[in-house]
């Protein structure tokens, strides 16, 4: 349910399997490597031609006069109308380090042996002293629920798929299949007896337009940009099936949640939720993120509609779509962001949000969409936060109720539907109130050896799972990455900066040779910078990433112009504060200020109705900047 591919993306995945497939065979004709075959007119010429021979470039001109995003995220750059587009080849950093230059996955090391199992990495390197990942006292749950949420407003990186049933790479009724990369387990593991653990390869992509030789990529089936395609879709159908066509509003069920469908397990009188993305069932923290903004969207459309009786049902939903575009910016850039990288770095990648004007930093030179080595390996670094217990907190802001282990609520979105609804505001407490977890090499041992765990010694560990991912991508190694930085370089493990002692005798333990270690791995043993949640190379990954979506997006709602807002409106938008999103959405009455941050002295408890909130007579005016 996690990977679950899109139709759209099907056909991509068909012409990734024939681009590896020429690619493989020229390279057996003509000697050449990848890099030459890409290179080579008269082949280029000769493959396009095969391939895509009534290709032509995105007409761009409705999308170069609209103030409002397209659907899929096209034509947001007009000279490149596919970059952050949904259903495109995801780019990369560094290129493609297969153990074939192709397509085959990095499985083997320096010297030529195979590179140890990740799920033996993962119990040296990510074990936590009794399962329990360290508490951070200083943050919130939602620095986790905020991070999940935008992930996948984001990147969705579709599995390959079989005919009619699951891949299995496991197990009795194994498959001999090129996208099988199953995992080894220890024949001493702590926790699972069965000595293989299922992993399939993510559905391929071709190279660049998809009209050329070159080695396999990986797909983005949904926008790169921070759109709240999260909550209304990447698509047409979506929309459809999700908005109110007479009224500009996001459907909603009884007891105002999310509307019925998707996939998840249920309990009795439950119902699993729809919305824009495919992941809103994975926990129900995350699917109180997905509940708030469709609550927010339609809190706005009933305030447009006051302002601007004189426009229409689909005026109405754009721009509100766009407000709340606005606000996911904004949260990210503004709150969440302040707690996984420093002051400096904020700086150093021009993150940092204008108090007042319009900002100037639209390059369209710049290719916005998500990095595969972000994607992969750097933004997963989330889950060393995730929680061991989930829970309710009453009004009193004392008394946790129904505490229940992470694992009983994956795919269940009972704490969020039961009732009708009415336990959404005590979940929403907990998660603004509770200590989050470190980002740190110390995994909760849900997300090691229960999640997804059945009676027969099955399951998945999430951290060896984020190794094997990177290596089926081909994603380059640590050093690689410092390097790409501009970081220290180790040539031994004792040479290894910003990781600690017990790391560094963790990593020489498992690996070979200090060119081995997995960009994964290697990241998230760094020890986090003061005033940071991650080590310098997860920060210089996240920043450059965060960087590229922010000056590459030609509709980032600090812009001038009718991509933008006016400058009233963008004050307006200024005021806000997930708090206050939060405030007028989930029922909670009293909030601290910086819902990423435990309540403090500095911090401290206010009432909702204190809170600034936008003025919607700013919208009495067209759009547009003054």
């Amino acid at each position: 349910m996690i990977n679950k591919r899109k139709k759209e993306a099907e056909k991509m995945a068909l012409n990734g399997i024939i681009s590896i497939e020429v690619t493989r065979t020229l390279v057996q004709q003509t000697g050449m490597t990848p890099t030459e075959l890409a290179s080579h007119p008269e082949l280029r010429e000769e493959i396009q031609s095969q391939f895509c021979p009534n290709e032509t470039l995105e007409n761009c001109d409705k999308a170069e006069r609209s103030a409002y995003r397209s659907t899929d995220g096209s034509c947001n750059n007009i000279n490149h109308p596919e970059w952050g587009a949904a259903i495109t080849p995801q780019p990369r950093y560094q290129p493609a380090q297969y153990d074939d230059e192709i397509t085959s996955p990095r499985k083997n090391g320096k010297n030529g042996q195979p590179l140890p199992s990740t799920r033996l990495i993962s119990n040296k390197l990510f074990r936590a002293a009794g399962d329990c990942t360290e508490t951070d006292f200083t943050q919130t749950l939602m620095v986790m629920v905020w991070g999940q949420f935008i992930d996948h407003d984001i990147v969705s990186t579709p599995v390959t798929e079989g005919f009619g049933s699951p891949i299995k790479c496991c197990g009795e009724e194994v498959q001999d299949r090129e996208d099988c990369f199953p995992i080894e387990i220890p024949t001493d593991d702590p926790h699972f007896t069965v000595s293989c653990m299922e992993f399939v390869r993510s559905a391929p992509a071709p190279p660049l337009d998809g009209c050329q030789p070159g080695p396999r990529e990986q797909i983005n089936q949904i926008t790169s940009f921070i759109d709240g395609g999260v909550v209304y879709g990447d698509s047409r159908r979506a929309w459809l099936d999700l908005a109110d066509s007479e009224t500009g509003s996001m459907l909603v069920s009884d007891g105002d949640l999310l509307p019925a469908g998707g996939s998840c397990q249920t309990q009795d009188g439950d119902f699993c939720q729809q919305a824009g993305d495919h992941r809103v069932n994975v926990v129900p923290s995350l699917g109180g993120n997905h509940l708030m903004f469709l609550r927010e969207h339609n809190r706005i459309t009933d305030e447009l509609r006051k302002v601007r009786p004189d426009w229409g049902t689909w005026r109405v939903f754009q721009e509100a779509r766009k407000i709340v575009g606005a606000l996911l910016q904004q949260v990210t850039y503004g709150e969440y962001l302040l707690t996984v990288l420093r002051e400096e770095d904020l700086v150093k990648f021009n993150l940092k949000l204008r108090k007042r004007g319009f900002s100037s930093s639209y390059n369209a030179s710049v290719n916005p969409a998500a990095k595969n080595v972000f994607n992969a390996a750097a933004f997963r670094f989330g889950h060393s936060q995730i929680p061991p217990t989930m829970a309710y907190l009453l009004q009193d802001y004392m008394t946790r109720v129904q505490v229940a282990p992470i694992e009983s609520t994956f795919h269940d979105p009972h704490m969020l539907v039961t009732s009708g609804g009415q336990r959404v505001s005590d979940l929403a407490r907990f998660v603004i109130t509770s200590n989050g977890m470190k980002a740190d090499s110390q995994f909760e041992g849900a997300v090691r050896d229960r999640m997804f765990a059945d009676t027969h010694g099955h399951g998945f560990d999430l951290g060896a799972l984020n190794i094997q991912r990177g290596r089926d991508h081909g994603l380059p190694a640590y050093n690689s990455w410092r390097t790409w930085c501009g970081l220290s370089v180790a040539t031994s493990f004792s040479d290894l900066q910003d990781i600690s002692e017990e790391n560094r005798l963790n990593l020489a333990d498992v690996y070979s040779d200090v060119d081995d270690i997995d960009v994964y791995a290697g990241g998230m043993a760094e020890t986090p910078m003061t005033g940071a949640s991650v080590g310098p190379l997860f920060s210089c990954i996240i920043g450059n990433q965060f960087r590229d979506l922010k000056d590459g997006d030609r509709y980032w709602y600090e812009n001038q112009g009718k991509e933008g807002f006016s400058r009233a409106q963008l004050q307006e938008i200024r005021k806000v504060k997930l708090s206050k999103i939060l405030c007028e959405n989930l029922g909670v009455e009293t909030v601290q200020p910086d819902v990423f941050h435990v309540p403090s002295p500095r911090n401290n408890w206010r009432r909702c109705d204190q809170l600034p909130g936008i003025d919607f007579s700013a919208w009495r005016s067209n759009s547009g900047s003054v």
